[in-house]
């Protein structure tokens, strides 16, 4: 899970996303992610504009987290 970072937005009402997969540089370093947004849209944004978020892998709201 992810939050899109947008220029006009608090941190609090920037899109969510599932990064789907990295994509590295010339120079092996991770540079773009693709996302998969709640429409179902693919895109893809240069790392420094996406916000990571932690996932509880032991709890019961996983599920929850992961379902849009």
């Amino acid at each position: 899970m992810a939050l899109l970072q947008e220029e006009v937005l608090p941190r609090h009402m920037c899109k969510r996303a599932v990064i789907e997969r990295v994509i590295e540089g010339r120079d092996g370093r991770i540079r773009t992610v693709a996302l998969r947004t709640p429409e179902g849209k693919e895109i893809t944004r240069p790392v420094q504009l996406v916000i990571p978020l932690e996932v509880d892998q032991g709890g019961e709201d996983v599920e929850e987290c992961l379902s849009f």
